[in-house]
């Protein structure tokens, strides 16, 4: 039964029919960009198995280098621009084994953020991870600013981060 249907019988009063949850097999896991399906990379996390990787500023940007490693309990690679998985994001999340999370699709514990990748030009998002003790690397070349820049330092911060300012550590 389709939508329409059930808000035609929700407004003459009968109760609307439930549909039954649609069953996907294995073969239809979604596929990240990566070409690893979802459930595989949570898998390779969970056991632990995690690299680092040293951000730098980008050009004309501010802050760092920042030595990024997930832990269990800290591997979510949080991307805070705009709705999706940013590239500088995916990139830290395929060399260290961390989880990618679009943080304005759903929420995590501060707790669970390994670090922040956002697109702040100066004033909220721009501090309020590095004062949550967040490493913070803002694809926009920034430098500290707004209510929260005195939480912004050079050890929790980088600016102007492209992908090709990220590199694993040997």
């Amino acid at each position: 039964m389709g939508f329409w249907d059930n808000v035609k019988k929700a407004l003459v009063g009968e109760a609307p029919e439930k549909e039954e949850p649609k069953q996907v097999s294995k073969a239809a896991e979604p596929v990240g960009p990566t070409g690893v399906a979802d459930q595989q990379k949570v898998d390779s996390s969970a056991s632990g198995k995690y690299k680092s990787v040293i951000v730098e500023q980008g050009y004309k940007g501010w802050g760092g280098p920042l030595t990024i490693t997930p832990k269990p309990d800290r591997h979510l690679i949080y991307s805070v621009t705009g709705g999706g998985i940013h590239p500088v994001a995916q990139r830290i999340a395929d060399l260290t084994g961390g989880t990618p999370f679009d943080g304005f699709k759903s929420k995590a514990a501060f707790e669970e953020i390994a670090c922040a990748v956002i697109d702040c030009g100066g004033t909220a998002r721009i501090g309020v991870y590095p004062m949550k003790g967040i490493p913070t690397i803002d694809i926009y070349s920034t430098t500290p600013a707004g209510p929260l820049a005195k939480f912004i330092t050079e050890q929790n911060f980088v600016s102007g981060v492209k992908v090709e300012n990220i590199r694993p550590v040997d």
